[in-house]
């Protein structure tokens, strides 16, 4: 007899950034291979663009996506999204995923595993809320980014008696969930130190879909992407979310340092509530070689990601472990050469030295980022062997069926 899953997250398919991304993977993976029983109670797709997708209403609706049933829940989306606007974002939700669970509670629904990812990290409750009434059932808390820190780290919320209350909640989630899982050690570290109680904390990275993402074994040729711009450029590529946290007034910056050499195009591919303040500062400095893309259909993704010279993996210094960019798994997926921001004590840091897999520099430092850019145009040599060493990494350590089935026999 198969098992139920339900799924609680704001982000799913088809949103195809960010947690969303893996959320759907995972569920849609569980539903085909490992055949259970798989719900999902979600929000309206929005991110990263912060609005909603077209074909889609803001309200309560079911809809069945690869054999997962979906409950969609209406969100409050701004469009400058704040500290206090995601706060506004995440209590509405989860105040409309409670209808949903309370839903299933009255309709004496079992389900063996409650898997709550976060961000927002209230929804845990939900959980637990569940787990009232049906004390056999097993509540996973998977923690993608510490959302509480980041955005007293960022300053996104200032107030001092409020991010202790919110801290309190946190510590009283992790202490009555069953089981606590995150993408990398360093947020295990971070995770154990907020609650003394907390026995364990198992690893669950994020991982490469290695259908969709792949390395070419041939040139790439960009022809189908319909963007002269790229032609006989190399590429120095950030693609992802474009928000506060990443900091990519850095690539402005350095673009403005190898304006000279025609060679270079510096292209930023995502969508976030940031992206046109990087167009008008860009505009405003009359930088020519930055090209903002939207993001590609998967299958177009891939070939841009082979055909990058260099990838850039940036976010500013937030102080720790507090969030793993999940764009350098598809890096690596690729064999790329990758530049990244990073302090040392992070898993970041230790991840691409420790592997050879890419240069590390400190973050929100240009001078610092234009030298590496320099470096690996200048040598040959080093490029292939960290790219070399990407595909090493890829294949030992980020392929998804190898982590969901690891993860799978962890918390039977």
């Amino acid at each position: 007899m198969s098992k139920s899953i339900l799924i609680i997250g704001i982000n799913y398919a088809p949103e195809i950034t960010g947690i969303g991304k893996y959320t759907s993977e995972l569920a849609n993976y569980l539903a085909d291979n490992k055949k259970y029983e798989v719900n999902v109670i979600t929000g309206v797709p929005y991110y990263p663009q912060w609005k909603i997708y077209s074909g889609h209403k803001n309200g309560f609706y079911i809809e069945k996506i690869n054999g997962v049933n979906v409950c969609r829940c209406p969100l409050y989306i701004p469009k400058k999204p704040t500290g206090l606007r995601r706060l506004i974002q995440d209590l509405l939700f989860f105040a409309s995923a409670f209808f949903y669970v309370t839903g299933l509670i009255l309709k004496r629904k079992r389900i063996d595993i409650v898997f709550i990812p976060i961000p927002p990290f209230s929804i845990g409750l939900l959980g637990i809320y569940y787990r009232l009434f049906f004390w056999k059932t097993k509540v996973i808390y998977h923690v993608q980014d510490l959302q509480i820190d980041a955005a007293e780290k960022l300053g996104m919320i200032r107030n001092n008696i409020f991010i202790k209350l919110l801290f309190r909640i946190e510590r009283y989630i992790l202490a009555n969930v069953d089981i606590v899982s995150t993408i990398s050690q360093g947020m295990i570290n971070k995770i154990m130190s907020k609650n003394s109680n907390l026995k364990e904390c198992l690893i669950f990275p994020n991982w490469i879909d290695s259908n969709n993402i792949y390395p070419f074994t041939k040139t790439v040729t960009l022809e189908d992407i319909n963007v002269p711009e790229l032609e006989n450029k190399k590429i120095i590529l950030y693609s992802g979310a474009i928000g506060e946290k990443q900091g990519l007034e850095l690539v402005i910056e350095t673009a403005i340092y190898f304006r000279k050499n025609e060679e270079f195009l510096f292209v930023i591919s995502g969508e976030g509530p940031y992206r046109q303040h990087l167009e008008d500062l860009a505009a405003e400095k009359k930088v020519k070689n930055v090209l903002f893309l939207d993001l590609l259909p998967i299958n177009l993704f891939n070939k841009l990601l082979n055909a990058t010279f260099l990838h850039l993996v940036l976010q500013k210094d937030t102080g720790g472990d507090l969030f793993l960019p999940s764009k350098l798994s598809n890096i690596l997926g690729v064999g790329g050469c990758v530049i990244v921001t990073a302090s040392e004590a992070t898993s970041l840091y230790k991840i691409i030295i420790s592997n050879n897999c890419g240069l590390v520099i400190p973050p929100s430092n240009v001078d610092e980022l234009c030298k590496a850019v320099q470096t690996l145009c200048d040598n040959n040599y080093l490029r292939e062997e960290l790219k070399q060493n990407a595909i090493k990494y890829a294949q030992s350590h980020l392929y998804k069926s190898s982590i969901i089935d690891s993860f799978l026999e962890q918390i039977q």
